[in-house]
């Protein structure tokens, strides 16, 4: 539905932009609505909203399309400064429905809104033209209720799939209190690491499809860390503190020992993490 709406979006702006009546607002923000409903409910600051969007330099070159992945953006609309004229301000005026273009200031567009450097191709006094689907407002209640059930649905996806890894691989052992499976596939002999030891360790660390993420054999370099400062993954520093120098053990690592519901370089959110690790000194 929201495909849809978004191509209608684009022929009423082929039909409009032929046309002038563009309006002034405070801080230089320029806008024409195309479509318009007054009665529909409008967003505040804090408001999280869904929008189709696009925007292009003044010579019609596209800099951001959200049309690209054909899926909705959603977005938190901040408090916008004294001076006005921003997006932000711009989809203020905006209701549930409405379509609309904006013309902002480019420079204070990639300074106070972006956060980042004026690109090189951009001067003083060009504009940015904003091409903009507003569908509706998805307030904080929502998004929380939302988020909520992904993450419930994700880890109840991941733990289906880590038993039944158990399972294929004949896995007995049992998870610790903290939910981590320590398996020890060779005794070491030397001293236990404590609470703030600094050690050194080789490993191999892949998803429990097998794929290999990291190997410090291949580099033939140890990782050293120290325990107790949060340097490593919490699964990782706890399957270390059971270990003896010139032990090896298996640790079966589950997300919330490891990067959650974050996405970590290639570890996606909620992976299961599995390191074959080696114990080689203690200080």
């Amino acid at each position: 539905m929201n495909r849809v709406l978004s191509l209608i979006f684009i022929v009423l702006v082929a039909m409009s932009c032929s046309e002038g009546g563009f309006k002034k607002a405070d801080g230089g923000l320029e806008y024409k609505f195309i479509v318009k409903n007054a009665h529909h409910l409008q967003p505040t600051y804090n408001d999280i909203i869904n929008v189709s969007m696009y925007y292009t330099t003044e010579k019609d070159s596209v800099l951001y399309d959200t049309r690209e992945t054909g899926t909705v953006f959603r977005l938190k609309l901040k408090q916008t400064s004294d001076k006005k004229g921003t997006i932000d301000d711009g989809l203020l005026l905006m209701h549930e429905g409405d379509s609309a273009i904006f013309k902002v200031d480019a420079v204070r567009f990639f300074t106070e809104t972006r956060g980042e450097d004026v690109p090189p191709y951009i001067k003083p006094g060009d504009k940015l033209i904003f091409y903009v689907k507003f569908f509706d407002i998805f307030n904080m209640k929502k998004y929380l209720e939302e988020k909520h059930r992904h993450i419930n649905a994700s880890e109840k996806e991941e733990m289906e799939q880590l038993n039944e890894y158990l399972s294929t691989s004949n896995i007995s052992a049992k998870p610790t209190a903290t939910g981590l499976y320590y398996i020890e596939t060779q005794k070491g002999n030397g001293n236990m690491p404590d609470s703030t030891s600094s050690v050194s360790i080789h490993y191999i660390v892949s998803f429990i499809s097998g794929e290999i993420i990291d190997n410090t054999y291949e580099r033939n370099q140890p990782f050293d860390f120290q325990l107790g400062k949060n340097s490593v993954i919490p699964g990782l520093e706890e399957g270390v503190r059971y270990m003896h120098e010139g032990g090896e053990a298996t640790l079966i690592i589950p997300s919330k020992l490891a990067y959650g519901n974050q996405q970590y370089k290639k570890v996606p959110p909620f992976s299961t993490l599995v390191f074959e690790v080696k114990l080689i000194n203690v200080k």
